[in-house]
């Protein structure tokens, strides 16, 4: 698998459920578990501003803590699942300013960040016990009210950035006490607090009606505007990528099979898996009851075949097909397909015969 985001530009990563999204995006961050997952080869690269290009996959622990929520931020499926429902909003984005913004919040409060104490790191970074806490607020109210009120601020403005009205009752209020698309918005803020260079939406929109998913998509998309970061969106919805995305990625049992321009991909795609996906999508011209399906099933990702995986459900697979794998490569300016269609038999040092039918480009498949 190999792709890349440029800054202010929107990747849609397609694909049917279990093809791999989810787990692309969490590798991105690591934050795949070991095990049962590995690491076994590849790199995630990742242009830092002032550092240069950093490896993730071979950065120290320490480097990934500062990348997470920094430059790279991730909106995940479900917020019911990824806000913490026994902290309130305020603390769980407090967290995030605490981590990544520590000098900005003591400043704030007046505190110079190279002669802050320990006891004032640990309350702006909210790691302080309890105990700890109320020693600091007895011992030294007006330092401790200033940190408070610095923290404070900086979360209000970050949920008043997303729409969120009231900022100052919702810091207050638990996860369960909002709606799903107030949730949301929520985790957007805490995507977004710290201005990442990349963020990743994982099906954001899942679970919400269509009037709260139109605004969520547009609430992102107003983000990135203003501020001028990538954007790795994550659907199977292929009328959300349309309107949304500028180029896309089409995934299958693990691997891109096409990638280009959205709306070029759309019109016109050349991958026999993409065109099965966007026939299976209803119009209103479609008559009732027929549906259309692509026949077959995904193969097993556990013991993948060797050759082309979607060989089994393909009208034109040939021989070459249920031998080979099929690189991903480049068709037309910007555009990228993994099939044999776009190969020669020379090249590959196969018979014609065991070639499948050459592709038109100009007349799609």
């Amino acid at each position: 698998m190999n792709f890349e985001i440029q800054p202010g530009e929107t990747l849609a990563l397609v694909g049917e459920t279990g093809c791999g999204k989810s787990v692309t995006a969490r590798s991105i961050l690591r934050l795949v578990p070991e095990p049962p997952g590995k690491y076994v080869a590849g790199s995630i690269k990742l242009n830092v501003k002032g550092k240069g290009v950093v490896d993730i996959l071979s950065a120290t622990t320490k480097e990934v803590m500062a990348i997470r929520g920094e430059r790279i931020s991730m909106i995940f499926q479900d917020p019911g699942k990824a806000l913490n429902p026994a902290l309130t909003v305020g603390s769980q984005l407090a967290e995030v300013f605490g981590q990544h913004r520590l000098e900005m919040i003591l400043e704030a409060a007046g505190i110079d960040p190279s002669k802050a104490s320990r006891a004032e790191k640990r309350i702006a970074k909210q790691r302080a016990s309890f105990v700890q806490t109320r020693i600091f607020a007895l011992t030294r109210k007006k330092k401790a009210e200033a940190l408070q009120k610095a923290i404070d601020n900086a979360v209000a403005r970050s949920l008043a950035d997303t729409g969120i009205p009231n900022p100052k009752k919702i810091m207050k209020s638990y996860p369960h006490e909002l709606s799903g698309g107030m949730k949301q918005r929520v985790m957007i803020a805490q995507a977004l607090a710290c201005d990442p260079d990349l963020l990743i939406a994982d099906e954001p929109t899942t679970a919400l009606d269509v009037t709260i998913q139109a605004r969520i998509l547009e609430l992102i998309q107003e983000m990135q505007k203003r501020r001028g970061m990538a954007v790795l969106y994550i659907t199977h919805d292929l009328s959300i990528v349309r309107e949304f995305a500028d180029n896309i990625a089409v995934m299958y049992a693990g691997h891109i099979v096409e990638t280009g321009p959205a709306k070029e991909v759309l019109a016109n795609p050349q991958h026999p898996y993409t065109s099965g996906l966007l026939g299976a999508i209803p119009h209103r011209r479609t008559p009732r009851g027929e549906l259309a399906a692509i026949p077959g099933s995904v193969p097993q990702l556990i013991n993948p075949p060797t050759q082309c995986h979607f060989a089994s459900r393909c009208p034109w697979a040939a021989s070459a097909c249920k031998t080979m794998a099929p690189a991903l490569h480049t068709i037309q300016e910007n555009r990228k397909v993994a099939c044999f269609r776009f190969d020669s038999a020379e090249d590959l040092l196969i018979e014609n015969a065991d070639m499948p039918t050459p592709a038109t480009l100009a007349g799609g498949n």
